[in-house]
């Protein structure tokens, strides 16, 4: 007995005891860096996937996700096709006249968009009109050129002119 007492008050005892300790604690820590790293990736792979509830109409309207009527699907049977094959356009606001736009791309191109009553504009989160779109605007357009090549937005998110990448 007098042995085991010994050993257990011994210093080399302590240390393999402090030793095993932080292992166990550096374990703990990579377990959980790990936990940490799938949950960021399981959240990309979401948001990748849930395009379209992220950008379009769909959120929040009935037939969306969450709300009576088929979700995503039920949305775009409605609508007559599915934006992922919409065309799109980025650029700077030009100028405004009426309910249309003239964007000018990234290529130095003028597009012209109109917009009508079904268009979603959004800056940020918030819904807002075409009046408080401004020239010199950076916007992306989704849309659908109609026979004379003009695109008619479906949706327009505005981008603040104020933040610097």
């Amino acid at each position: 007995m007098d042995k085991l007492k010994n050993i257990f008050n011994s210093k080399s005892y302590r240390w393999i005891l402090w030793i095993v300790a932080e292992l166990l604690l550096l374990a703990l820590v990579f377990a959980l860096g790990i936990r940490v790293g799938i949950h960021k990736a399981g959240y990309s792979y979401q948001w990748g996937a849930n395009y379209e509830r992220n950008f379009t109409r769909s959120f929040g309207r009935p037939g969306g996700p969450g709300m009576m009527g088929g979700g995503m699907m039920g949305f775009f049977r409605d609508q007559g096709g599915d934006l992922r094959n919409a065309h799109g356009l980025a650029g700077v606001v030009v100028s405004i006249a009426g309910n249309t736009l003239v964007v000018k791309d990234d290529s130095n191109k003028e597009n012209t968009v109109t917009v009508d009553d079904k268009t979603i504009i959004k800056a940020g989160r918030n819904d807002i009109k075409l009046g408080d779109l401004k020239t010199s605007e950076r916007i992306v357009v989704i849309g659908k050129p109609d026979s004379s090549g003009v695109i008619v937005a479906e949706l327009i998110r505005a981008f603040d002119t104020n933040v610097t990448n």
